[in-house]
């Protein structure tokens, strides 16, 4: 499949965590809602992983993730307890997906 086919399909339930600030920790923070969540659009998606400043991150399951996965996406599975980010690069912004 092509990346923008997958971009398209997977960020149709996107959801945006949070921007990570050049070699600062951000505070977790929870949101309410959906709604609360920053989104992005494909395109500006796309151009900042193109540019290398920003990675994937796949928030599917194991399984899913090993079937079929964005090309240099870390997998982070959701799973209900609090993930461990130590995988996340410094000073770029993360851009989390799901199906």
């Amino acid at each position: 499949m092509h990346l923008s086919f997958k971009l398209t399909a997977a960020l149709a339930v996107i959801v945006i965590a949070t921007v990570a600030a050049c070699q600062q920790s951000v505070p977790f923070k929870k949101f309410a809602n959906d709604g609360e969540v920053p989104r992005i659009t494909l395109a500006d998606a796309k151009k900042a992983f193109d540019e290398g400043k920003a990675v994937f991150v796949d928030s599917r399951g194991d399984a899913a993730y090993k079937a079929d996965h964005i090309a240099g996406s870390i997998n982070i599975p959701y799973d209900g307890k609090a993930p461990d980010l130590n995988s996340l690069p410094k000073g770029k912004k993360i851009i989390v997906y799901c199906s």
